[in-house]
């Protein structure tokens, strides 16, 4: 349970909030393909014909993008959230619209409430709970929310209710974006942005955000993992959590999205809360960010919708991060190129920064490579430079804004996405929303640069642990028992026909390796000897030696674990030595076998 010491005092009291408008009858809308087809067509034409009397206004062509997405609803809401962030796609002007995309917020009566949360738990609701609140708190395109109060301890708190036939009413939407999707890549239409994976990537969010239970089992991994980073997610009650519905810890803390509201209607209201919580806003947009680098490039394991009002601030600077229902993870060579691209950004390596990005492509296309890579480079140095200037929003200093840029030239030389990387633009992109106001002047290398010192600090302790000794052996280890299990018979079936003329020079090598091997083993001793007399003296009394103690005394005092380090080098040294000997000596006697 969150400690009383970080609750905050409120901002918002709830009668100022605006009501959820419930109602009874909702209305199931349906759109057909031909409908929606006919939709977007009569946008396009719309927008060819500004363009052909020259009088293109991209302000209306964005509002009238967002407008369709609004009144198709349901998961073309979360597309339309999804295609804001492909800037290669559409202008800045239709991004900014897209972005702000929200379902309207219309909540469904209690019977269905009711209904729902019986159904999928088997009880009476008033079993489970001692008090539950019929008004909702929120209310949003797959969800609504209720305060209630457990019958067992008393224990307050929030119930995430689905809303009523939101799956039927996805996979007809789904079907429809396939079928668009599909067309396209007939019609031999932008086959470098792989609409089809895209569909896919969409398919497997939506699936996931349906299925509470998934949402669940999220929640507990990053609460292990954010207990790390010091920062605090809502624990989750199992027995009550199934498919359509999810109860978690009521946290009483701030909204993000209410702390920015009032930042930009009453600062001095926003400045007093500050000081009544001890709340430093460029402590907390560091530590968002720093944990968010940490999520990705170390846990591998990250919040995939960081908007504003998925972030509670406590006192003290703190926050708690909820609604983990879209997470993610990257897998290892995309996760690799993700990483060391993002380090040679950092390091000022703009052309080693540009290969990573090309690498980010499924399939690299027949094309001028150094030109793309040069163009890249140039981006990002350029960005670079201005983001150092004074004056600039946050908006032209954001890391995101470079990317825009970057995926220009992408999208000029037909460069294939990587929709895997999807979900790292939602979050970074989605975190933006917060810190333009809690961090006006952002300092993305000051700041990266503070998280690559603070990450290999860490990776240091990690790999001075126990543990961590204990897999790294066991991975070489089991590296080598690959290589003699799998690749060295190959090797041998290769090598038979001149086995003859190396298999004494093989057997020579070995003898050589076997004293080398037992060279380090002496010397392993003798070491041992003098870490026994350097931090344990009392336990080498009986078997001191004076010829031993005159050459411990030339050496300097080692910390204790500098030693521990010494005797992983010296282990691994002489298991390499043996291992290699018995290669070579296996492959002699095998050799004496085949001939």
């Amino acid at each position: 349970m969150l400690k009383e010491k970080y609750i905050p005092t409120p901002l918002v009291e709830k009668k100022q909030r605006k009501k959820i408008e419930i109602v009874e009858k909702l209305n199931n809308r349906r759109f057909s393909t031909i409908y929606v087809i006919r939709r977007f067509i009569i946008y396009y034409l719309g927008v060819s014909y500004r363009r052909f009397i020259r009088k293109p206004d991209i302000k209306k062509t964005a509002i009238e993008l967002r407008g369709i997405f609004e009144e198709l609803g349901g998961l073309w809401v979360k597309t339309g959230q999804l295609l804001a962030l492909r800037t290669d796609l559409f202008s800045e002007e239709v991004c900014d619209e897209l972005r702000r995309l929200q379902y309207g917020a219309i909540g469904f009566p209690m019977e269905i409430v009711r209904s729902t949360i019986e159904s999928e738990l088997g009880v009476p609701i008033d079993k489970i709970f001692a008090e539950f609140d019929e008004e909702p708190i929120a209310a949003a395109s797959i969800a609504q929310i209720h305060s209630a109060v457990l019958s067992k301890n008393r224990t307050p708190v929030v119930v995430k209710v689905q809303r009523p036939n939101l799956e039927s009413a996805f996979k007809r939407d789904l079907e429809i974006i396939k079928f668009l999707a599909n067309l396209l890549k007939t019609l031999n239409i932008a086959n470098y942005l792989r609409l089809d994976e895209a569909v896919i990537e969409v398919e497997k969010i939506f699936n996931e955000e349906l299925d509470y239970r998934y949402e669940a089992s999220n929640m507990r991994r990053m609460k292990k993992t954010l207990k790390e980073h010091g920062v605090y997610t809502p624990s989750v009650y199992k027995k009550y959590s199934k498919r359509r519905v999810l109860v978690m810890e009521y946290i009483p803390g701030v909204l993000m999205s209410d702390y920015i509201n009032t930042i930009t209607n009453d600062p001095a209201k926003a400045k007093k809360w500050d000081k009544e919580n001890n709340v430093d806003r460029e402590k907390v947009g560091e530590r968002l960010s720093l944990s968010l680098y940490r999520q990705i490039y170390e846990d591998n394991f990250y919040h995939a919708d960081l908007h504003p009002g998925n972030i509670f601030l406590l006192r003290n600077s703190k926050f708690v991060l909820i609604d983990l229902g879209s997470v993610g993870s990257l897998g290892k060579d995309l996760m690799t190129y993700y990483s060391n691209y993002t380090n040679a950004v950092s390091r000022g390596n703009y052309p080693e920064a540009a290969d990573y990005y090309i690498r980010f492509g499924i399939d690299i296309p027949r094309g001028d490579i150094p030109r793309i890579r040069a163009e890249i480079a140039s981006v990002l140095e350029t960005w670079t430079a201005k983001s150092q200037l004074d004056g600039l929003s946050y908006k032209e200093k954001s890391i995101n804004g470079a990317g825009n840029e970057i995926t220009k030239v992408t999208a000029k030389y037909n460069l294939p996405t990587n929709w895997g990387l999807l979900k790292v633009s939602r979050s970074l992109l989605t975190l933006d929303g917060s810190l333009q106001y809690l961090v006006p002047d952002f300092d993305y290398f000051k700041l990266i640069s503070k998280y690559y010192k603070q990450k290999e600090r860490r990776a240091l302790i990690q790999s001075l642990r126990l543990e961590t000794i204990m897999a790294s052996m066991k991975e070489f280890f089991r590296t080598v028992d690959e290589y003699n299990t799998l690749i060295l018979p190959k090797i041998r079936e290769r090598t038979i026909p001149f086995d003859g003329s190396i298999n004494k020079f093989a057997l020579a090598l070995a003898f050589v390796l076997r004293m080398f091997s037992s060279s380090i083993l002496i010397g392993g001793i003798v070491l041992a000897y003098s870490f026994l007399y350097q931090h344990y003296f009392e336990s080498i009394r009986l078997i001191d030696n004076q010829l031993f103690d005159e050459i411990v005394r030339q050496l300097p005092p080692i910390p204790y674990l500098g030693w521990i380090l010494i005797f992983i080098v010296v282990a691994l040294i002489f298991r390499t030595l043996s291992a290699c000997s018995n290669i070579l000596e296996q492959k002699e006697y095998q050799g004496k076998d085949v001939l």
